[in-house]
């Protein structure tokens, strides 16, 4: 009776009984919309590895879900939901930025934000360890990627979450207006951003935006 679509409320609290049962008794899972839930390493390995049976192109099913809109173009453009060879190459362009070397010289600052964040926690006396720490992290070392200023870094985690909480089975009319507002924002600060950078490049080996300039 699993379905994704129609998910019951306890699942959120403990999901992983759930996914022991579906791996022992239906790992290959068909989903009342005709899709399938797989849940065992082996099967998301094979899927994952051969692009030419198992697409990541989300055009058919996201069209109907979120229309002819902001997030429908965004989620369907990303990375992660295309086929080599462009995702080959965008990936490519983006193994410098995530070089050893790059990533050594983003360290210090990480190690700095964590630091301010278990201070700022000491001082509190209490915390919500999702959204006073562990949420804070990859927005700053996404923000380091791409060089955003810190002073323009405060919508970036709020646009993250609407953007990519649209992408829940079942988004609320309210989730999908505020996941197509984020994504209008977002797109406006980067052409921005990038409007920038093609005046003032940084290092391309470390730097995401001007690399992906450079290679155009």
């Amino acid at each position: 009776m699993f379905d994704l679509r129609a998910l019951p409320d306890d699942i959120y609290d403990n999901p992983y009984p759930f996914y022991r049962e579906l791996r022992l008794c239906d790992p290959v899972h068909r989903l009342p919309d005709g899709s399938y839930f797989l849940t065992r390493y082996a099967d998301l390995v094979q899927v994952y590895r051969d692009p030419q049976s198992f697409s990541s192109d989300k055009k058919v099913e996201y069209l109907p879900k979120f229309g002819d809109s902001p997030l429908y173009r965004h989620h369907t453009t990303s990375l992660v939901f295309n086929d080599p060879p462009l995702h080959t190459r965008v990936r490519r362009l983006l193994l410098g930025a995530l070089s050893l070397n790059a990533l050594a010289a983003i360290e210090p600052p990480l190690v700095q934000l964590v630091d301010r964040l278990l201070d700022g926690i000491a001082e509190k006396g209490a915390a919500d360890l999702i959204s006073d720490f562990a949420a804070a992290i990859p927005v700053e070392v996404i923000g380091n990627l791409l060089a955003v200023p810190l002073a323009d870094r405060g919508p970036l985690r709020g646009w993250s979450f609407a953007i990519l909480g649209a992408l829940e089975p079942n988004p609320t009319p309210e989730a999908l207006r505020e996941g197509n507002r984020a994504v209008t924002e977002f797109l406006a600060y980067l052409g921005v951003l990038v409007s920038d950078r093609r005046r003032h490049p940084l290092d391309p080996d470390s730097d995401v935006l001007t690399g992906l300039i450079r290679s155009e």
